[in-house]
């Protein structure tokens, strides 16, 4: 009797292994991701540093991530401040780093830089004005609740003891950084609300600007901000952009014959989206051969 239990307890150990590997095996690998995972973040703040070109600005006390590039033609025709788009980078493979390579060959340097850009939650694209409504009023802090109001105090003096950096001090720290390499003439582009920012900064700033390239902006700014451009304008979009590209820039165009600035061009690229996918080659090619017609062949003859 003792053997036949010592048999029927080895039966039922081994039917019940399976499971109990399995079971060790589940535990064991969400570590094995996190570790995955861990490494892989660790590596992408690494990154920062290994962008080509790669450039620390201070700004106010506090250092913002920026890549600048020297051209590689051998003549230096000024250099191009790149102002990315929003929910991009300053490194981004859309529109802004194909540009700030390609166009050394040129030229042009190339700085591109951080900026800052309020933040926008879609879940809020999607909601109607009464559930808007309703969440507020399910998320609304009672009128006695209890709040430590010390902790408050701490939060508002450490926010107010580190200010963010607006981007008229990064705009105009860029700026600083090119005349100190004795650049004179400097070009705007910007790309989607990129385009937008650049058209607030240069109603803000005193540096002269030489030229604005617009690629895929939506802004549709006030009259009055034109009043002060007199330089060449360039709006560059694709037949596949957003939808509000093109009312975008004909409302530019409209407002640069009103102030009778003649040196205002558009260009639309046929199955261009707003990224450029598969088109950079030829965004380049028009921002460059422009930028050779504004200031290259006139300064020739």
């Amino acid at each position: 009797m003792k053997q036949f239990k010592t048999v029927w307890l080895s039966i039922i150990f081994l039917g019940l292994l399976p499971s109990l590997v399995w079971a060790e095996g589940e535990e064991t690998l969400p570590a094995t991701v996190d570790d995955s995972a861990s490494d892989d973040s660790h590596q992408m703040l690494r990154q920062t540093n290994e962008v080509k070109g790669y450039q620390s600005l201070s700004v106010a006390g506090q250092d913002i991530d920026s890549a600048y590039l020297e051209e590689t033609l051998g003549e230096q025709y000024g250099a191009i401040v790149l102002i990315h788009d929003q929910g991009e980078q300053f490194e981004s493979q859309g529109v802004i780093t194909p540009l700030r390579h390609a166009l050394l060959e040129y030229g042009w340097s190339t700085l591109s830089l951080s900026f800052d850009y309020p933040y926008e939650p879609n879940i809020l694209l999607s909601m109607s004005e009464d559930m808007l409504e309703e969440q507020d009023s399910s998320t609304a802090m009672p009128a006695e609740a209890d709040v430590d109001d010390a902790a408050v105090v701490n939060s508002e003096s450490d926010a107010a003891s580190l200010p963010p950096v607006s981007n008229q001090e990064r705009i105009q720290a860029a700026l600083a950084f090119l005349q100190a390499k004795g650049i004179e003439r400097i070009v705007f582009i910007g790309h989607g609300a990129g385009g937008d920012m650049a058209i607030e900064l240069l109603d803000t700033i005193k540096t002269p600007v030489s030229a604005l390239i617009l690629v895929g902006s939506t802004a549709h700014p006030k009259n009055d901000i034109f009043n002060a451009f007199n330089f060449p304008v360039f709006d560059v979009y694709g037949s596949n952009d957003l939808d509000r590209v093109p009312a975008a820039v004909q409302h530019r165009k409209i407002a640069m014959k009103r102030i009778g600035n003649t040196r205002y061009q558009s260009r639309r690229i046929v199955g261009a989206d707003h990224l450029f996918s598969g088109l950079q080659a030829t965004l380049t090619a028009t921002v460059s051969g422009w930028l050779r017609t504004k200031f290259v062949e006139q300064a020739d003859n």
